[in-house]
């Protein structure tokens, strides 16, 4: 069995690779199983047909009950035995993969007995969302109507190991639970069965794509890098530019303005000590009673924050994450703070993994919690589809306490809600991938 969580509702935190099943000696279980299993006529067939026999004399009905007999209690023996003292592993390499990267699921099994496993089965529900790649022609495995099923012939005191290639179409965290086992005798019959707890999770991070920002150019060493970047420091001047509207009245340079007739503003080299914190908003309409949303809008705004925090962290900024949404742990708002340290793009990552697309609280009781789980000084960038009127006060709250926002407004009404937010005093752009979330390659920050 196996469940898909994170976009609709996440699990635990705990996201162990794989896991090795127990080996039953003498499980109570089993015999349930074996017990509760068809009901076996043989054995009263045989002892009818040994007593019809020697009622009647016929030696041959004897040898036939008998026989009969002999294959009822063979039987009995690999149905209470077969399952014993065989290891299953289960786990994932790697067991945190980018949407639309291959995860490999490696399945292992051994026989620890003398006594042989013509045929064993294992058989698990698979989501959807994981498409199971190449040919399994040959390869021991299928996919029939939505499980993976396996199947081995084990000899004594074999292992066998297997790997299926697994792609996964969506971010999100998969739980696989048990196996259901199916084990038969020498004649092909099924006489055991077991559901045994085998925990295994992947997590699908969303997309991380490279961010082009406007202005690109070369510095001396011949290395492109941007003009304007998101976290920029103003104790690092770099220059001026043309000024843009939308630009912040503070930052024009008076001085070049009366030199060169048009006005121009400071540009600033990217900050590598500033805390920076991505506050998504993940709801994608304006109604806060309906349920609906854009499928394809959400992933496309969690493939920008993971962008996002991926440049931020090769820009030497400390990042972090906030969002108002379901990630299956009893907090409304998932809050990760900001840090420098490595693999802190992989971090928000896995917390985007586990987001679901279903606010678990307004975005501006969000906007409004920030103030006291941020330092001062703290860049906050919004990224968000929807129209700012509902955030914008929160947002220019933030400015007046000392925090830096810059909003990022996605969606197909971007650059009209940009613009909405820089006619209030708030930095804003807007940013876009270059074609579906599924194929884009970047993406883009209008100046």
């Amino acid at each position: 069995m196996s469940s898909r969580t994170g976009r609709s509702l996440a699990g635990d935190e705990t996201t162990g690779g794989g896991q090795e099943s127990l080996e039953p000696d003498d499980d109570p279980s089993l015999r349930t199983i074996v017990s509760g299993s068809e009901l076996d006529l043989r054995p009263t067939v045989g002892v009818l047909l040994v007593l019809l026999g020697g009622l009647l004399g016929l030696s041959i009905v004897v040898v036939f009950g008998i026989v009969v007999l002999v294959m009822a209690g063979i039987r009995a023996i690999w149905a209470r035995r077969a399952l014993r003292f065989v290891r299953i592993e289960r786990r994932f390499e790697p067991d945190r993969i980018l949407c639309g990267d291959p995860a490999h699921l490696i399945l292992t099994v051994w026989n620890r007995k003398l006594m042989p496993l013509p045929w064993l089965r294992a058989a698990e529900h698979l989501p959807t969302e994981l498409k199971a790649q190449g040919d399994p022609a040959g390869g021991g495995w299928r996919v029939a109507n939505g499980n993976l099923v396996n199947g081995w012939t084990l000899g004594p005191h074999e292992r066998i190991s297997r790997r299926i290639d697994l792609g996964a179409g969506r971010r999100g965290v998969y739980r696989f639970e048990t196996l259901a086992l199916t084990v038969g005798d020498l004649l092909g019959e099924a006489v055991a069965k077991e559901d045994r707890s085998l925990p295994a999770t992947l997590i699908v991070r969303p997309r991380t794509l490279p961010v082009r920002r406007p202005e690109a150019a070369r510095d001396r060493s011949g290395d492109l890098r941007a003009r304007r970047s998101l976290v920029e420091d103003v104790s690092r001047f770099a220059g001026v530019r043309p000024y843009t509207p939308g630009d912040p009245v503070r930052h024009v340079h008076w001085r070049a303005t009366a030199r060169l007739g048009v006005p121009v503003v400071k540009r600033f080299d990217p900050s590598r000590d500033r805390d920076v914190v991505i506050a998504l908003d993940i709801r994608t309409t304006e109604d806060a009673w309906t349920e609906g949303h854009d499928e394809d809008l959400v992933e496309a705004l969690c493939v920008v924050a993971a962008s996002l925090a991926r440049t931020f962290e090769a820009e030497g900024a400390a990042c972090g994450l906030a969002v108002a949404a379901h990630t299956g742990s009893t907090r409304r708002l998932a809050f990760l703070a900001p840090s420098a340290s490595e693999h802190q793009s992989g971090r928000v990552g896995d917390l985007l993994a586990r987001v679901s697309p279903y606010p678990s609280a307004p975005y501006e009781h969000l906007l409004g919690r920030l103030v006291r789980m941020i330092r001062p000084g703290t860049l906050v960038v919004i990224v968000s589809s929807r129209d700012p009127g509902t955030f914008l006060p929160l947002a220019r709250r933030l400015v007046r306490g000392g925090f830096g926002v810059v909003h990022l407004a996605a969606g197909p009404d971007g650059p009209a809600h940009a613009r909405r937010s820089r006619a209030t005093g708030v930095t804003a752009r807007s940013v876009r991938l270059d074609g579906d979330w599924r194929t884009a390659r970047t993406v883009d920050v209008a100046s």
